[in-house]
Formats: C-alpha cells, structure tokens, sequence
C-alpha cells in the first residue's frame, strides 16, 4: 500500500493542480456521457423511426400579399363604414330627430354637396341655425357626433341673446362624410 500511495502523491506533485483539474473534468464528462447521454441513445433512435414512419403532412400555405394590396384591402374596408349617398337621406332624419328631441327650434338649414375630382368620399354639409339652451346645444353635438360617426363637427357660431333669456342663437355646420356610388 506504501508503494501505490506513494506513486499517486509522485504523480499529484508531476501534475500539479492544473492537471488535477483536468482529470477530475475528465472523470466528470465520462460519468455524465456514461449515465446521461448513451442510455438516451435508444431512445432517441427509437423516436427517429417513429418520426420516419409517420406520412408527411402538408402545411396550409398562407398566402402573403404585397403591401400595397394590403394597404388597398384596409382602404376598402375604411371606405365601406361610410354611408353612401343613397343612404344620406336616412342620416338627415336621424340629425332632425336628435335636434327635435333636445327641443330646440330649428330655423331654415342649408345644404351643400361638395365633391373633389380624387377619393371616394364626398362631403355633405348641413348648417343649422338652432335656438335654444347651452345644455340643449351641447348635447345635441354630443349625440350627433355619437349616433352619426361618419359626421364632424365643422363650425359653431354663437350669437348670445339677453342672459336673462337663457337662450343662444347657434349655428352649427355638420359635415356627413358619404360614399360615391358605386
């Protein structure tokens, strides 16, 4: 036993600490490759086969468009919220309905169909000298701009009367944005 401990302290001393390290590193890859590694080996294998054995499915191809048919396909969509002109009578009566239900009076309105040479919306104007309340006025614009999403708010013009009278004299100018026909 004096001689085999004695050749392993001669070689600890010839080695040095580096080469302990390497070979403790060896010895610890070997028993990881030994225990780990290889007894997966079969199982690996095995699942090979499985995976050849099985018949080869097709992916669906998602077919992908070019970004400018992508952005016309969105501007179609855009575009189609829109009444159309045939349908602007339709909105006009939701506009009168709102103004009668807030009660305010609703003097002679004017109307104006503009139309540029580009683009597919046109604008219907609408201006609306109404009499009434503030808080009449205001909620009347609240439900326009929230039951008619295709009209803006254009222009206001207040003419106050005696504050006494509580009344203002409003002008408003609605702008319903429509679709050319088709």
């Amino acid at each position: 036993m004096d001689a085999i401990t004695w050749h392993a302290r001669r070689l600890m001393r010839q080695l040095g600490p580096a080469g302990l390290a390497g070979i403790t590193l060896l010895a610890a890859t070997l028993t990881i490759l030994l225990a780990g590694v290889l007894p997966l080996r079969g199982e690996i294998d095995s699942l090979r086969m499985e995976l050849a054995a099985r018949p080869l499915k097709s992916r669906p191809v998602i077919p992908v468009l070019p970004p400018d048919q992508i952005l016309a396909k969105e501007l179609a969509l855009f575009q189609a919220r829109f009444p159309t002109v045939d349908e602007l009578p339709n909105e006009l009566d939701a506009l009168f309905i709102l103004t009668k239900d807030k009660g305010l009076e609703l003097n002679k309105g004017e109307y104006a169909l503009v139309e540029k040479t580009g683009g597919a919306l046109r604008r219907f104007e609408v201006t609306l000298p109404v009499t009434g309340t503030y808080s009449q006025i205001h909620g009347l614009i609240l439900d326009v701009l929230e039951k008619l999403p295709s009209t803006a708010l254009a222009d206001i013009v207040l003419e106050r009367g005696k504050v006494a009278e509580g009344q203002a004299a409003v002008i408003l100018r609605f702008v319903f944005f429509v679709r050319k026909r088709a």
